[in-house]
Order: structure tokens, then sequence, then C-alpha cells
């Protein structure tokens, strides 16, 4: 899983595809719609096992994805 820093959001959404491809893993066409987009991928086996944070409580997206991607590190 590629760290969500210098990288653009949604080229660090894309990854996630080829980093977790048993994972019915949405994609993100829009910045924009990064909350739907987030609380869809926390459903996602791996990430809901791991306890990734919904949107909910965020603003910020890349604070979201770095909360996401230290659940994921933290679950191996």
């Amino acid at each position: 899983m590629i760290l969500p820093l210098y990288i653009d959001f949604l080229d660090w959404a894309a990854s996630l595809v080829i980093d977790f491809p048993t994972e019915n893993i949405p994609v993100l066409y829009n910045e924009n719609d990064w909350k739907d987009y987030g609380n869809q991928l926390v459903l996602c086996d791996s990430f809901y096992d791991a306890g990734a944070p919904g949107t909910d409580s965020y603003d910020d997206r890349q604070k979201w994805a770095m909360d996401v991607y230290f659940a994921m590190m933290n679950s191996t």
C-alpha cells in the first residue's frame, strides 16, 4: 500500500485497486466525492477488518487517507 503523501489523491485511490486485487475496491473518479468513496472503501473486507475509519469525522481527505494507511499497516 502506497503512503498517501506526495501523490495525487486520485492516483493513491487507484493504487488500492492494484494493491488489493481480491477486494471490490471502488473507483474514485472525482476528488470531491472522496467522502462517499471512503465510506465505500472501508466496507471492503480487509479495510473493515483492520478498523479503517469512515470519513464522517474528517474534513481533510489527506488526514483520512493517512489514518486508513496506518490502520492497514497496523493490521499486518
